[in-house]
This record gives C-alpha cells, structure tokens and sequence, in this order.
C-alpha cells in the first residue's frame, strides 16, 4: 500500500468563504454537490488497488497561485467538498476530528495561472 494519497482539484472561488456568503443557498448546494462528486470519482480512480481506508489521518492542503493566495479559512472552505469526496471514495473514514488528527493549510507560487489548484495529499498517522 502507498503511504499517501495525493490529488489536485481546480478550486471554484464560488465555494470560497466569501463566494457562499454571496450565493443563494441553492446555487452554492449544486456546486458543493458537483465539487464533491468530482473529487470521489477522481479519487476511486487514482487511488492504489491496495488502499486501505484509513482511520487517523493528516490532511494537508496547498494552494498553488498564480495570482493572489486565498486566505486559510476561503481555502478551507473550498477543499471541503472536496475532503468529503474523498471519505465517499473511501480514502479516509470520515472528516470529523477523531479521524482528520492533523489538518494544514499552505500556498505555493506557481508562474502560470493554468498550474493554479488546490493540491490535498492524505497521509496515515501512527
């Protein structure tokens, strides 16, 4: 079994903390839903064959910009469909605290805008 499971996710801005303040309730509903579905099957299809959902968990998640980084809590906001796509797909148990032991937030500057993403790696904690 690999010891992590890496993945990028383009960032929807409307899932930010700002973009759901501004959104109707409904608009933002149907985004979180596709950005959650697009995670789990991007995840159930890279995982390893031999991955073993894992129970303690360290999630760490990069913002690569080309522009302007997003602030710690916009960017926890977006990554948050997406982490449960990946309890849907099996990667991790659930989202909650006893299982997320450790959750890190960082950016790295890219040179183009094409390269920007939400970077989410998932490694086990013994």
């Amino acid at each position: 079994m690999g010891d992590s499971f890496s993945m990028a996710v383009i960032g929807d801005k409307r899932l930010s903390k700002n973009g759901l303040i501004k959104a109707h309730w409904r608009t933002s509903k149907a985004r979180t839903k596709i950005a959650r579905k697009n995670a789990k099957e991007m995840a159930t299809k890279t995982r390893p064959k031999d991955w073993v959902t894992l129970e303690s968990a360290q999630v760490d998640i990069v913002h690569r910009y080309a522009r302007t980084p997003l602030d710690y809590d916009g960017l926890a906001c977006m990554a948050a469909s997406s982490i449960d796509g990946l309890v849907d797909a099996g990667i991790l148990r659930d989202d909650n605290p006893k299982v997320i032991a450790r959750y890190n937030l960082g950016h790295q500057k890219v040179a183009t805008v094409p390269e920007s993403c939400i970077f989410i790696t998932v490694s086990p904690v013994r």
